[in-house]
């Protein structure tokens, strides 16, 4: 398998039944991802463009083989949602929804790990293997398959980074948007660890922000021995100290939340560091 998912992997969506629901069932069926099933609690509709639809988890995933899920409620719903899907036996759960409480987040985190799967989210776009699968909302246009692993905080710049990488022939292995919330289901260094442990990846792109620790991780794994080579751009560089950037974690608190000193961190561990998203092909080629 390709990272976390990939052609054999079967979909679900919860919440299908909604305008971005319905959206998202004709986006991944367009992208060529399995989506065998989906959930609509109290809704009454059999079908979602032309996928079954089920009044819970625990039966979609007995009646289709559904692992992997993305689930799409509002934030005070989340904690119960995803609570289900992995109850029910799904190994890889993307939640994109933005605005979950920290105390929601941990208890996701904490649950998954027990179940021995893995949380995508929360405030991301999902996951894409390129001419594999997807389960997430990204523009499917903008990634091509190729030898980069992609890592990002941010939704948005990811598609315009890896549609920057595209043009210029640089396809991925996968993409992996861990979200900008404090607390994530996958972390950077869980996401790097899977990267690194993925044949068809060559090199690993991780594309930051100001503020907390992630990006430190790329620079620990950069420094070991036996480290794929590593590209990043950071973003925030004219963020004021003290500020809130869209983001919830991106808040300089403290020197080492800035932009400078994590750019600082990671060319001392030998990390291709972008000054610009205009210069992130160059530093792409560089590591490969």
């Amino acid at each position: 398998m390709s990272v976390l998912i990939d052609a054999s992997s079967r979909m679900l969506i919860y919440g299908i039944a909604g305008n971005f629901g319905r959206f998202s069932a004709r986006d991944l069926v367009a992208s060529g991802s399995t989506v065998v099933a989906g959930v609509a609690p109290g809704r009454g509709e059999a079908a979602v463009e032309g996928i079954p639809v089920f009044m819970d988890a625990r039966t979609a995933c007995r009646s289709t083989d559904a692992s992997a899920a993305i689930v799409y409620v509002p934030a005070p719903a989340a904690l119960d949602a995803v609570l289900e899907v992995l109850d029910a036996g799904c190994k890889v759960v993307v939640y994109p929804g933005d605005g979950l409480p920290v105390q929601d987040a941990i208890a996701l985190r904490s649950a998954a790990r027990r179940c021995g799967a893995t949380l995508v989210g929360p405030n991301t776009p999902g996951l894409i293997s390129p001419g594999k699968a997807k389960l997430g909302f990204m523009p499917s246009h903008c990634f091509i398959p190729g030898p980069l692993g992609v890592v990002s905080r941010s939704g948005s710049l990811s598609y315009e980074a890896a549609w920057r990488l595209t043009s210029a022939g640089l396809g991925q292995s996968c993409a992996i948007g861990i979200g900008g919330d404090p607390v994530k289901g996958l972390n950077a260094a869980e996401a790097i660890e899977l990267l690194h442990a993925d044949p068809e990846t060559q090199v690993i792109i991780y594309l930051g922000e100001i503020g907390g620790s992630d990006e430190y991780a790329l620079a620990r794994y950069a420094a070991r021995a036996g480290a794929k080579p590593t590209a990043a751009l950071i973003v925030g560089a004219a963020a004021p100290a003290g500020k809130k950037m869209g983001h919830a974690a991106a808040l300089v608190g403290s020197a080492l939340d800035s932009q400078a000193a994590k750019v600082e961190a990671l060319r001392a561990a030998g990390v291709h560091v972008a000054d610009t998203l205009r210069n992130l092909v160059p530093a792409a080629r560089a590591a490969l």
